[in-house]
């Protein structure tokens, strides 16, 4: 059985490839094809003989997903990418343009687990994790559809990247490393719904990047409202993780508030969002919140909260001294807003 190439680390593969090719240089060619270059298929690698492309195409396959729906916004040029896999499953990746600092938000699972009341990726039930290389091609296949440049990525997509850890930690190391992606850890945020075990080992690993919790909610009744499937961790516990990730990284920490009318967003709300910063130290300027009113989505009986909610919240927390942005939607028309990636 072909072997995929994306899921083999460089180092792996070096192993792997030993048997059939002996110069380090041929490999290091065959890895700049593919991470570099941004080869689709082994055709392309020109440099390398075409006997030993024939033998690359027996041992192993360079591409497993397939673009099977793809929808860009008439607003703001968003574009959301629907992929098969081989095994016929399908998940969502979007691409997100802003005047050549374009990023990507990207999956890490097939189906959720979390089921947040307010998003519709929570509504699909978990398949499995995606693999090193599903995660990866994503970028890949999305960098060669827009012929530019990715230079900034979410981990925001479809799934709870921390229960996929194992494989979250191979893509975080290729993405870093100037042999493969060559992405600035500031340019590479990665969303947590609170599963604190898994922030503070990838606070331990120390890759650097920026960490997004998904808090909503300011007391306990609240989150469980939203977010039925919060791992059985306090809201003080995801706060304590959150700082905990921040002196080990000195990395930014956003925390993620999403808006929803009659539920969070009271005056009341901010201001207990405001003591519960102060009070787990998370006064510095290296922690935002990011305040994201809700995206309606089919089927959900949950409201947009009003323009005027959503600036007295900002200034409650603004007169806090706390440093807050309201989320603009991107690809709303499209479905591809802050929760609505979904079937």
């Amino acid at each position: 059985m072909k072997k995929y190439i994306l899921d083999f680390t460089i180092v792996k593969f070096k192993v792997v490839v030993k048997s059939i090719i002996k110069e380090d240089y041929r490999i290091n060619q065959i890895i700049e094809w593919i991470y570099t270059k941004k080869a689709a298929t082994f055709d392309e690698f020109t440099n390398i003989s075409k006997e030993l492309r024939e033998e690359l195409k027996k041992r192993f396959t360079l591409r497993s997903l397939k673009i099977v729906k793809k929808e860009q916004s008439i607003i703001d040029g968003t574009i959301r990418y629907t992929f098969q896999t081989i095994d016929k499953k399908y998940f969502f990746a979007v691409f997100l343009p802003a005047n050549g600092k374009n990023s990507v938000c990207i999956s890490s699972q097939i189906g959720c687990p979390v089921s947040c009341a307010f998003c519709l990726s929570g509504k699909v039930k978990l398949t499995r994790n995606l693999t090193k290389g599903e995660i990866l091609e994503q970028i890949l296949q999305i960098e060669n559809d827009i012929k530019e440049r990715i230079s900034g990525v979410l981990f925001m997509g479809m799934g709870e990247p921390t229960i996929n850890l194992n494989n979250i930690t191979l893509v975080l190391t290729s993405l870093l490393s100037n042999k493969e992606f060559g992405i600035g850890k500031r340019h590479i945020t990665l969303s947590s719904v609170g599963n604190v075990p898994a922030i503070k080992k990838l606070a331990d690993d120390n890759f650097g990047i920026r960490l997004a919790l998904s808090l909503h909610a300011v007391n306990e009744k609240q989150r469980k409202k939203l977010i039925p499937n919060n791992f059985g961790f306090s809201i003080e516990d995801i706060l304590n993780a959150g700082r905990y990730y921040l002196k080990k990284t000195k990395s930014r920490l956003t925390i993620e508030y999403i808006l929803v009318n009659g539920i969070n967003d009271s005056p009341a709300d901010a201001h207990k969002l405001a003591r519960l910063i102060r009070n787990h130290e998370l006064l510095n300027p290296n922690v935002w919140v990011n305040l994201i009113p809700f995206n309606p989505i089919d089927g959900v009986d949950l409201q947009a909260p009003k323009e005027a909610s959503i600036q007295k919240f900002k200034n409650i927390l603004k007169l806090n001294v706390i440093i807050v942005n309201i989320r603009q939607a991107k690809g709303a028309d499209i479905s591809a807003a802050c929760g609505q990636l979904g079937y």
